[in-house]
């Protein structure tokens, strides 16, 4: 491959990374409101002899789970709030989603960026060949 033909690949590389680069900072400059965490449905017993659960049919309750200051938390989100945690909650990881493919694009885009250096640097400025000293 010609060191032309090499570069020209590298740069129709680097315009496609650039649109979707564009496309992921979209989706990241969005307005939606994010709530850290992921919602988890947990079956769980009350401890009540006379209820289903103790029958081994178990209830449903809702739990926010989320990383605070590197330690794991979690929280019991009541029904009422459902409708509203959820979406939140939905959308941030939808969010950090977009974050990791952008770090992804970028990271690509540098590789490419140092390939098309390459391709694009001369070996030598002068016109003649070097001669051996005697």
């Amino acid at each position: 491959m010609s060191p032309l033909s090499q570069i020209s690949r590298i740069r129709q590389r680097i315009t496609r990374l650039t649109r979707k680069r564009q496309a992921v900072e979209r989706r990241l400059l969005g307005r939606s409101e994010l709530l850290k965490g992921t919602m988890l449905e947990v079956q769980r017993t009350c401890g009540k002899p006379g209820c289903k659960c103790a029958r081994g049919e178990k209830h449903a309750c809702y739990q926010l789970s989320a990383s605070v200051e590197g330690k794991r938390h979690t929280w019991n989100v009541p029904r009422r709030y459902l409708a509203k945690v959820k979406p939140l909650a939905e959308n941030y990881r939808r969010f950090r989603r977009a974050r990791a493919d952008w770090v992804r694009v970028n990271e690509q885009m540098l590789k490419l960026i140092g390939e098309l250096e390459s391709a694009r640097m001369v070996s030598d400025f002068r016109d003649e060949p070097r001669r051996q000293k005697s």
